[in-house]
């Protein structure tokens, strides 16, 4: 069995094997700024200590393709950049919904939903916010019974979280996203972390990862 503080030492990275006993989850294997080879190391170090469900984030084309020739049953997501190795399929817990109203947001929250649900999170998606309409989306979120928390991305204005928070009784993680503007990124998160709506909180640009894990967090009140 794995101690909760194991480390594997790989030369290029001390890899956090004991993350999965510490935590519930494993450590995610970031993947922007590592070359390939280096990816499939550290994802084997974290698999060979019997980990599950490990999570490869930000994988450009080349190291997706790697991951699925390396680990064999390996779920692969091209359009989140992301890739479940040794899945567990897990039973749904609770309920997060994932939001956006916008094409050019779904990447990263198409990663917070797939992160949600490797964590073993029920998602439900809703990519069609009415976001040129603002006084549809009371009706739009009342057509289903509300989740334990929203995630919501946009990358424009940063206006579709507060709108969401004012008009719901949970919290609503903000997941702004460097799709759109002058300014990409920038002033979503801007206007996310100034929303006058009590309950919105805020992850980095395009921290489809964290806002996932953080609503998985929240629909099972801690109980990972």
């Amino acid at each position: 069995m794995t101690a909760p503080d194991a480390v594997a030492e790989l030369g290029f990275a001390r890899v956090d094997i004991g993350r999965g006993r510490r935590r519930g989850h494993p450590e995610a294997v970031f993947c922007e700024g590592k070359t390939t080879a280096e990816v499939v190391a550290i994802a084997e170090s974290l698999t060979g200590a019997g980990a599950v469900n490990v999570l490869a984030t930000r994988a450009p084309d080349e190291t997706l393709h790697a991951l699925r020739t390396a680990f064999p049953g390996a779920v692969v997501h091209e359009r989140a950049r992301l890739a479940v190795l040794a899945p567990v399929a897990r039973r749904g817990t609770g309920r997060v919904e994932v939001v956006c109203g916008r094409p050019a947001d779904e990447p990263a929250a198409e990663e917070a939903a797939l992160v949600a649900e490797a964590m073993g999170s029920r998602v439900v998606r809703r990519y069609d916010a009415p976001v040129h309409d603002p006084a549809a989306l009371p009706g739009w979120l009342g057509e289903q019974d509300g989740p334990a928390v929203f995630v919501v991305a946009d990358g424009t204005g940063g206006a579709l979280p507060t709108l969401v928070s004012g008009l719901v009784d949970r919290m609503v993680i903000a997941l702004p996203t460097s799709a759109g503007g002058h300014l990409p990124g920038k002033a979503a998160l801007l206007s996310a972390l100034n929303a006058c709506s009590p309950g919105v909180v805020v992850v980095n640009i395009d921290n489809g990862y964290g806002a996932g894990y953080a609503a998985h967090l929240v629909n099972t009140r801690g109980a990972v």
